[in-house]
């Protein structure tokens, strides 16, 4: 197994941790942000992001290309989050969220081991690398003497110097339960902080997301961070996101391609925010705790069935249809999963199993229905094609050729690439064919979106209404 390296250098004197009455849920954000450190140069620690709105100036961590982590006493409502090096005008860009949410089970800002939110981007980030939480092997780093870098938007001093991003090194104090305690000595997070993360460095030179900043007791005192690790659970099943792409949600090592090209940068600029901080370095294929996905060759594709709805059923008319898709890659992992509807591919895609979509409306008819999956490796493989009716029976197919066996696996496919669809307006078929447009639905985890046909086709049935299928997406 490989190990963690330690590559900051340099100790800090601990300081007492004494905690004044906290105010409740919903009221005065506590004082936590960055001083004692430096402003950070254009493209420097870039998934150190500023989230506002819904309860004032917080910090975030970008883990995931939709997803931002925060601190729960931040609150939820209509955020923002704003990528760059301010949050002045000109200070970078501001991005959408579709939703936020607070940890349920926090109960103030006494309870900092829970101090645990996030926000599900309306749009991926795909224009710069993220840095994942720490997982499995990894959190083997987390303890006592550990150096890390600490970045927010918080103040400098007690008195002020909100909106800009200075980062900083220091390191953990002490571990208790699901907090640590990082910094002090006149270095550590400050009001504004709230909710930004501790990086820890492994030896590939790529970065880990370790906690969420949650309180403190002024400017330069050690700050109060609430571990990342234990939330990622409460996380990935709310979210429906994947947000440790190199383990399984057991902490075993399971990595999918998704497992690496993760941010390697450091106070150096990389670029400029006008090209998204272009040459920003990445690590290759992670191999912290076993081998790298592609450590060996993957030339088999997926194995995938449609298990609902039932070959031949017959379904109630304007009932939503939840199509169950079971897919399955021995190599490196399931990348995506999408369907076709009379032959036309729908541009939705799944990322996260269990596959599905949910919620889907069909007009009264008799329709075929097939599922592709995608691996990392770029194999594809579709599945048998499966007939049900809507409001009548299926009938006798017209199709006179022999039908594949269901779950079949096929290495090509001459079906036409996919659109990943993000939220477009939503067409569907009304009675006597007519297109009408509908409103935007929401893509979550892959999930939603718009399910129509290519342009300058007819669709035959959009994907109304699509979302979470059947509990927990998890792969394999």
């Amino acid at each position: 197994m490989t190990r963690i390296a330690l590559v900051l250098a340099g100790l800090i004197v601990p300081r007492a941790l004494v905690h004044a009455s906290e105010p409740s849920l919903g009221t005065v954000i506590p004082e936590t942000q960055v001083a004692g450190g430096e402003e950070v140069v254009e493209c420097a620690w870039i998934d150190t992001v500023a989230v506002s709105g819904g309860g004032g100036l917080c910090s975030g961590s970008l883990v995931h290309p939709r997803v931002v982590v925060f601190a729960a006493h931040c609150g939820d409502g209509d955020k923002q989050i704003t990528f760059g090096e301010s949050t002045g005008a000109g200070g970078g860009y501001t991005r959408d969220t579709e939703r936020c949410v607070v940890n349920p089970d926090y109960l103030g800002t006494s309870d900092q081991a829970h101090d645990w939110a996030f926000c599900v981007l309306a749009e991926p980030v795909t224009e710069i690398p993220v840095t994942p939480p720490a997982y499995g092997c990894e959190l083997e780093a987390i303890a006592a003497g550990q150096p890390v870098i600490i970045a927010g938007f918080g103040n400098n001093t007690d008195s002020g110097g909100a909106g800009t991003k200075r980062w900083a090194q220091t390191e953990i104090i002490t571990t208790l339960g699901n907090t640590a305690n990082i910094g002090g000595g006149g270095t550590s997070t400050c009001s504004g902080d709230s909710g930004s993360s501790a990086f820890i460095q492994i030896d590939d030179g790529s970065w880990r997301s370790i906690s969420m900043t949650s309180t403190g007791i002024g400017c330069g005192l050690t700050g109060v961070h609430s571990l990342m690790h234990p939330a990622i659970p409460w996380i990935e099943e709310t979210a429906q996101i994947d947000i440790t792409p190199c383990h399984d949600v057991d902490g075993t090592w399971n990595p999918t391609g998704a497992c690496g090209d993760f941010y390697a940068g450091d106070e150096t600029p990389y670029g400029s925010w006008d090209n998204w901080c272009e040459g920003t370095p990445r690590s290759g294929a992670a191999a912290t705790c076993g081998a790298a996905y592609d450590a060996e060759a993957d030339a088999e594709p997926p194995t995938v069935a449609v298990t609902a709805p039932d070959d031949g059923a017959e379904l109630d008319s304007g009932v939503g249809v939840s199509i169950a898709i079971d897919a399955v890659d021995a190599g490196w992992g399931v990348r995506e999963v999408w369907v076709s509807i009379e032959g036309m591919e729908q541009p939705t895609r799944d990322e996260y199993p269990p596959y599905g979509f949910d919620g889907v409306q069909f007009p009264d008819g008799v329709y075929t229905v097939q599922a592709f999956a995608e691996d990392w490796a770029g194999n594809l493989g579709m599945s048998a094609e499966i007939r049900f009716g809507v409001g009548m029976p299926v009938g006798p197919s017209e199709d006179t050729g022999a039908e594949a066996d269901s779950g079949a696996e096929v290495g090509e496919t001459t079906a036409a690439p996919m659109e990943t669809s993000d939220g477009g307006d939503v067409t569907s078929v009304g009675e006597g064919g007519e297109t009408t447009a509908g409103s935007p639905q929401q893509d979550d985890g892959g999930a939603g979106g718009c399910g129509c046909g290519p342009s300058g086709s007819t669709p035959m049935v959009g994907l109304i209404g699509v979302g979470m299928m059947f509990g927990r997406r998890r792969r394999r």
